[in-house]
């Protein structure tokens, strides 16, 4: 893995986010632990199971149990239709809950990427260029902010 590619709050407006479908799995985790701890993510499904909002800083994501402001995160996230599969950590930046509707994915969580790798960033980065092509015709050029 290459040297750590964290994206500042400054920087992260700079990217396009696009809504796409993963599949996904999150654990809150020690934060004592957070930042040196390699974790054991169980293995994830061959078809999305979450629609998230994605960027390469972070995402938001629906739950169905609520997260707490700053809780530490490890989660593994299978990107389609790549099938390109993707363990990070992340921070919870903003949280909250839906009115009441019984959804049962009512809680939402901003999560901010921590200790990004330089291949993870890439990998998110032609990710999301790829879909916003697909989604265009391929009419776009996309241009990021180093």
């Amino acid at each position: 893995m290459g040297a750590s590619a964290q994206i500042d709050m400054t920087e992260k407006r700079s990217y396009r986010r696009i809504s796409d479908a993963v599949a996904l799995y999150i654990e809150i985790v020690d934060p004592a632990v957070a930042n040196s701890a390699r974790f054991e993510l169980p293995e994830l499904p061959d078809h999305p199971t979450h629609v998230v909002n994605l960027s390469p800083s972070g995402l938001k994501c629906y739950h169905s149990e609520p997260f707490n402001d700053q809780d530490s995160v490890a989660l593994s996230m299978m990107l389609f239709p790549e099938q390109t599969r993707l363990e990070l950590q992340a921070t919870v930046v903003n949280y909250g809950e839906l009115p009441s509707g019984g959804q049962k994915d009512r809680f939402f969580a901003g999560l901010a990427f921590k200790n990004l790798s330089d291949e993870s960033r890439d990998i998110l980065l032609q990710h999301i260029d790829s879909i916003v092509r697909r989604s265009f015709g391929g009419a776009v050029k996309l241009v990021y902010k180093a």
